[in-house]
């Protein structure tokens, strides 16, 4: 099949999907070098807002229906909570004492783990496929945990299991606001999950906002943050949106493996990072469990790519 769903040629489909992964690998880069210059909260803040800033007037002009119901407001502001501020701050939190390839890694965790609530939450079926699929990559994830115990300081052991948390999040956010999106726009929800994340992690930072010396951020930090906003967050939602109306979600999930890649080679090239054996066996583990799982079932939608990772 060398075209999409609407006649789309498959292979600038693949090609969308292909700059989001590699928007999300030098993301690891980009806001490693930030949190060098501002604490990790303060950059989630300014992250989310400018995110809002850009998104929310772009699907206003849409003029798609947004929700009316106090109730459909409290789940979105509940479901922000999730995907967006748990999200968000233990990924900054992560990222800021671990390294980007175990960052990245730890991620590609997300479609494992989605399936994993499914089958918690009994919406879908066990298979012995499956569960394999989530038996291998936890192995991978525990053993990259185990080698991060001996070979590097204390605090990457905390990061990436802060990373971990943040992978747990997102997957958790996937599965309970699948309802939601049967019945709105995913931008509308996107941008209503962005303005309420951006309320409660700004109050969670706000300390850190109002305690950091901004004028001493470089010129290269903030263009980093730029970048991050613009592509990582904003144009990867786009992108990622784009596709997923023309090919299988199975497919774009498939993609996911490209974000590790680039984003422990861009460290190794960028920042210097030595990638070690133990984080090939780790990875190799990862990988095979996302495979397997992604075999036994169609991938779930990604409901909100501005905010994983």
């Amino acid at each position: 099949m060398t075209q999409g769903a609407d006649g789309t040629p498959r292979a600038l489909v693949a090609s969308a999907l292909l700059a989001v992964q590699i928007f999300f690998g030098f993301h690891y880069i980009g806001a490693k070098i930030i949190l060098a210059y501002m604490p990790p909260l303060a950059w989630a803040s300014i992250r989310i807002l400018g995110a809002v800033a850009v998104i929310v007037p772009l699907v206003i002009l849409t003029g798609k229906t947004w929700p009316r119901s106090l109730a459909d407001h409290g789940r979105l502001a509940l479901y922000a909570l999730f995907g967006v501020v748990i999200n968000q701050t233990c990924f900054v939190e992560g990222l800021s004492r671990t390294v980007p390839s175990h960052s990245s890694l730890i991620n590609t965790m997300i479609p494992v783990a989605t399936l994993a609530f499914a089958l918690l939450f009994r919406r879908e079926r066990a298979t012995s496929a499956k569960m394999l699929g989530i038996a291998l990559a936890l192995a991978g994830v525990l053993f990259l945990f185990a080698h991060s115990g001996r070979a590097f300081e204390g605090t990457v052991l905390t990061g990436d299991i802060l990373t971990l948390v943040n992978a747990l999040s997102f997957s958790f956010f996937l599965v309970i606001s699948k309802p939601i999106l049967a019945r709105y726009s995913s931008s509308v929800v996107t941008a209503m999950l962005l303005l309420y994340g951006s309320i409660m992690i700004t109050a969670a930072g706000a300390w850190d906002l109002f305690h950091t010396d901004f004028t001493a951020v470089p010129p290269k930090a903030w263009g980093w943050g730029v970048f991050v906003i613009l592509f990582p967050t904003v144009s990867a939602y786009g992108l990622n949106s784009w596709a997923l109306k023309r090919v299988d979600s199975s497919l774009v999930a498939l993609f996911i493996y490209v974000q590790p890649v680039i984003g422990s080679g861009l460290s190794v090239l960028l920042l210097g990072e030595h990638l070690t054996t133990g984080f090939f066996i780790a990875a190799a583990l990862v990988f095979a469990g996302v495979f397997i799982a992604l075999r036994s079932r169609p991938a779930p939608r990604p409901a909100v790519a501005t905010v994983e990772p």
